[in-house]
């Protein structure tokens, strides 16, 4: 009925809604579940004013309370029915509250009782299993006593000892050592420790002369006995040692010494090495095999005895060849090491060998043994210093020097410098990243020199300064694909490799525009020079007789010379000529302009005055006297400044320089007066 009466009522209020739609809000946002009257009010608040929200709320209300008057009106018998039907309903439930009660209180009962019957049955498992516990120790304890009781008869009638009876006594002390682990701090154990010590130390004993004398007689059933006792007794690490103490330090104490890597050197060492080892070596290996069906491969004689022993002898007699102070010496020691390195690993055999002699820390000490930053300073200083002194006298060194692909000495330089870093002779695998690094400091150097040329002397060449734009176009085209050959065989190219020496080769040419600017600047300045002579072209038709002009003047070559002379017939490549050019004729266009606008200013002030005079002179005659038809020495020294432009313009046409707006300027300047 409520859910009835709920789906009623809301179909009810729907149905108003769509017959009186408020104008502000949607009536639907009421019913929503997250419905909020703050949002809400925010939410309506910027499209209407509050009277109108207030107003149309109203009437929504209003048209709810009708509507629930009308559910009511409409289900009023359903109403009064439910009052009806409730009649009697509490005198129901007293009936049912007593049983109810006396039910609840039974199973209370029944609760009690259960629990504690848990609570007995707890303690007695408690019991139980400290009674297995203590039954456990016996055991163990008795275990003990026999055990360690069958050891010693088994030493007692068999004191000479053989390999068979190292291993029966190994495989009883193995299991003794598992049950005085477990119970070592109780009193039982302390008491019985002497006795586990002797046959400790008798085992010991026995098995080390026994495994020494295997090794030194090559006995293949010996060693392999006793590497199974070791073994079984989990001291494959102390069998590794010991090996390393009585077969190779002994081997490796008359191969390695300083007197032989004095006269001989350091591969005659390693080679005299790997001669000896694969025969000392040989019987170990081939017992220890890495296979899931061998009992000994869980040694490692070469990773974990022979490498090490070959280390220390080699740290400890021959500190010197770690020393970077001779980089070249330095260089050859590392790059023989290296070879040894990988050489060794062959004998190892089986990835997993090799895995763990490169995971062993005496490999990584041994690695980290050798001053590889130092000997990269050292080669540093040694390329970068003379990169630097370079600089320095760059632009002042004999000008007959000669290259077939550049101008200046440090452009070879750099050139030599990037080969140098990756050369065989100076080249460490170790010190790609620095190597790589460093090839693009020293690009890096180049540019910021050349940036820097403009801001440090005033009396620089200009042609020298050409030479430098010449020589860092040819290096950005040549550099990336001299250094991508230099490193391809060095350290693993890639898309980044490329993209990085790509961007350093762009950074090169930023450096031309800080040249570029200080050339234009200079030749401009060797141009206007002679915009002075522009100043001169009205004295030389001033009360003379001289004829109509019809050639340009000299000046006018002067002008365009600093630019055809620096510039044009530089050694600079083709685009930036151009560009250069057509710049400095831009500005020098326009200092052109304005000399030429200030005559034609104050010709056209001439012209005013005597035309004023002229009128004045005819009101004051009386006659008419007729005037000559005579050209003026304006009108000259106008035909001589549009001839002056035309040549002028037509010089920097001669370059290929015809695209400059400021041509067009002086033109339409000259021919505006053309008539006057």
């Amino acid at each position: 009925m409520e859910l009835n009466d709920n789906n009623v009522s809301s179909d009810l209020l729907l149905s108003h809604l769509k017959r009186e739609r408020p104008v502000c809000f949607r009536p639907e946002e009421f019913f929503e579940e997250n419905f909020n009257v703050d949002a809400f009010l925010s939410l309506n608040r910027k499209s209407f004013t509050l009277d109108s929200l207030k107003k149309d709320l109203e009437n929504y209300s209003t048209t709810i309370q009708n509507s629930l008057v009308e559910l009511i009106n409409r289900d009023y018998a359903d109403f009064v029915n439910l009052s009806t039907n409730l009649v009697g309903v509490d005198q129901s439930i007293l009936k049912l509250e007593a049983p109810l009660i006396s039910i609840k209180a039974d199973v209370d009962i029944i609760k009690k009782s259960i629990e504690s019957e848990i609570i007995c049955i707890s303690d007695k498992l408690e019991q139980r299993n400290s009674i297995k516990n203590k039954q456990d120790v016996l055991h163990s304890f008795l275990k003990i006593q026999e055990i360690t009781e069958k050891v010693e008869k088994l030493i007692d009638c068999n004191a000479g000892g053989n390999e068979n009876l190292f291993e029966r006594v190994a495989r009883e002390y193995s299991q003794l050592k598992f049950y005085v682990n477990k119970y070592e701090d109780t009193s039982f154990v302390k008491n019985i420790s002497p006795r586990i010590k002797k046959i400790s130390d008798y085992l010991e004993s026995g098995l080390y002369i026994s495994f020494t004398e295997g090794l030194q007689n090559n006995d293949r059933n010996t060693v392999t006995q006793c590497l199974r006792v070791f073994t079984t007794l989990g001291r494959v690490d102390k069998s590794e040692q010991l090996y390393a103490e009585t077969l190779i330090s002994p081997l490796i104490d008359k191969l390695i010494s300083r007197e032989i890597y004095q006269r001989q050197g350091l591969s005659a060492i390693y080679s005299s090495l790997l001669a000896a080892l694969p025969d000392a070596t040989d019987l170990v290996l081939s017992l220890t095999i890495p296979s899931n069906e061998n009992e000994l491969k869980a040694f490692d004689f070469c990773s974990n005895a022979v490498f090490p022993a070959i280390v220390s002898k080699i740290c400890t007699k021959l500190p010197a060849i770690f020393g970077a102070g001779d980089a070249q010496q330095f260089h050859k020691n590392y790059n023989e090491t290296i070879k040894f390195i990988g050489k060794f690993e062959k004998l190892c055999q089986y990835k997993e060998r090799v895995t763990n002699l490169r995971n062993h820390p005496s490999y990584k000490t041994f690695l980290s043994k050798w001053s590889l930053p130092i000997y990269f300073q050292i080669r540093l200083q040694e390329i970068a210093g003379s990169f630097e002194y370079q600089t320095l006298t760059a632009l002042t060194q004999d000008k007959a020097y000669t290259h077939p692909d550049f101008y200046l000495p440090l452009s070879e330089m750099l050139v030599m410098c990037l080969s140098r870093v990756w050369d065989d002779s100076v080249f460490l695998k170790p010190l790609a990243h620095r190597s790589f690094k460093l090839s693009l400091q020293f690009i890096k150097r180049y540019r910021i020199w050349a940036a820097s040329l403009p801001s440090e002397s005033s009396e620089l060449v200009l042609a020298d300064l050409t030479k430098v734009v010449y020589d860092i176009v040819k290096l950005s085209n040549q550099i990336p694909e001299v250094l991508l050959n230099l490193v391809k065989d060095k350290i693993p190219t890639s898309s980044e490799t490329e993209s990085m020496i790509n961007l350093s080769c762009s950074d090169l040419l930023s450096a031309i525009p800080y040249i570029q600017e200080y050339v234009e600047r200079i030749v401009l300045s060797q141009c206007t020079v002679h915009t002075d002579s522009v100043q001169e072209v009205p004295r030389l038709y001033r009360r003379t007789n001289k004829p109509m002009p019809t050639e340009a003047l000299p000046y006018v070559s002067e002008l365009v010379q600093p630019i055809k002379g620096e510039i044009y017939s530089s050694i600079l490549p083709e685009v930036y000529k151009r560009e250069w050019c057509r710049n400095t004729a831009k500005q020098l266009s326009t200092c052109y302009h304005k000399a030429v606008a200030d005559i034609l200013v104050s010709l056209k002030k001439t012209e005013d005055s005597l035309a004023m005079l002229k009128r004045g002179r005819r009101q004051a005659s009386t006659t008419s006297i007729p005037t000559p038809s005579i050209v003026s020495d304006e009108e000259k020294t106008r035909t001589q400044l549009r001839l002056d432009i035309k040549v002028f313009i037509e010089l920097f046409t001669e370059m290929g320089i015809d695209d400059v707006e400021e041509f067009d300027s002086l033109t339409t300047l000259v021919s505006a007066q053309g008539g006057k």
